[in-house]
């Protein structure tokens, strides 16, 4: 079976492709990360998932670019592949009318993590450069993580745990989101198919889902008092254009706020049992 090499295996992500792939039979070679700079050689398909995200930006700048670029552009120049898969995000269509993958972006001077979006665009347009590589711009990815700092286990954490959500956000805040399995099944895909249409391809459910909307379902399930918290800046994007995985592989996506319910079913039985 083929060979996969997964840079970032020990994140979220990169741990739910891993099994995945596992599961289909891939051959995947998953190193930590001391062993990243000692690559070398054919790596067959390689997926670099690795990198400080969006929260890490505000804490550690000079890993944000060792990690987004640096480790990436090392990689570069000692390994090679048959395709390499990289992960950016839709977060660089931050501020923008539309998710074209064409657009020309704009830097947004008073967003404290645009160096997560520079050092994302540096990294594409190197792949951008190969021509066995692609793009792949996944929006807010969501599955079962008991201990993850991101948004929906956060505040599915807290409302088990406290009894209230403190949403820093308006009612009418809204973002895309998309299920760890879907990821996994679209980059199976990338991975398998001999002949792909495109350099980049938009992860995403293709439908903006308000932040009232989340915290209806945690109040309804839980009982959860939620606090709206005063927001004076708001980030926007645009809805998700999700034409070429549609195109290309009949891409269904799941349903954030039917999957926020079976993820504080899990969630409770975690508490229950002291998990978290």
């Amino acid at each position: 079976m083929q060979k996969v090499t997964i840079i970032g295996a020990s994140g979220f992500v990169g741990s739910n492709l891993t099994k995945f792939l596992l599961s289909l039979g891939y051959d995947v070679y998953s190193p930590s990360r001391d062993e990243l700079m000692e690559l070398n050689g054919d790596l067959g398909v390689v997926i670099y998932s690795v990198g400080y995200g969006v929260c890490d930006s505000l804490i550690n700048k000079a890993k944000v670019i060792d990690a987004n670029i640096t480790q990436f552009v090392s990689l570069l120049s000692r390994c090679t592949f048959s395709r390499l898969i990289y992960f950016s995000s839709t977060r660089v269509y931050l501020g923008l009318n539309d998710s074209a993958s064409h657009n020309s972006f704009k830097v947004e001077i008073e967003d404290c993590r645009k160096l997560f979006n520079l050092s994302k665009l540096v990294a594409e347009e190197l792949c951008l450069s190969l021509d066995n590589a692609i793009i792949v711009r996944p929006s807010n990815i969501y599955g079962t993580a008991l201990k993850s700092p991101l948004f929906l286990p956060s505040i599915v954490r807290n409302a088990i745990k406290k009894s209230h959500i403190d949403m820093y956000v308006t009612p009418s805040y809204e973002k895309d989101y998309i299920s760890v399995e879907d990821v996994c099944m679209l980059i199976e895909k990338l991975i398998s198919t001999k002949k792909l249409k495109n350099k980049i391809y938009n992860l995403a459910s293709g439908e903006n889902t308000t932040s009232k909307s989340i915290s209806d379902v945690i109040e309804a399930e839980t009982g959860a008092e939620v606090l709206w918290h005063d927001v004076k800046n708001e980030d926007y994007f645009p809805v998700t254009d999700i034409y070429n995985i549609v195109s290309e592989f009949d891409f269904k996506p799941k349903s954030v706020l039917a999957d926020l319910k079976k993820m504080i079913i899990d969630f409770k039985f975690a508490h229950k049992e002291g998990m978290f």
